[in-house]
């Protein structure tokens, strides 16, 4: 996993997730499958469930070679 370093100042992530609805017949699992990646990468080391997730996903994606 490659190490992401931000290069502007900005607020913690600490503030609500916005969603916007469409409707539509069929979803692209795809891309709702990288949000929540997205979602629980950043969380990680939190002591939440979502946390966990992230700890858990971030072990997946590591190399271990």
């Amino acid at each position: 996993m490659r190490k992401y370093q931000r290069k502007t100042d900005r607020s913690a992530a600490s503030r609500s997730v916005r969603v916007r609805y469409q409707r539509r017949e069929e979803i692209d699992a795809e891309k709702v499958a990288e949000v929540l990646i997205r979602i629980a990468l950043r969380q990680a080391d939190d002591p939440t469930q979502t946390g966990r997730t992230g700890n858990y996903l971030r072990g997946l994606l590591t190399s271990t070679r």
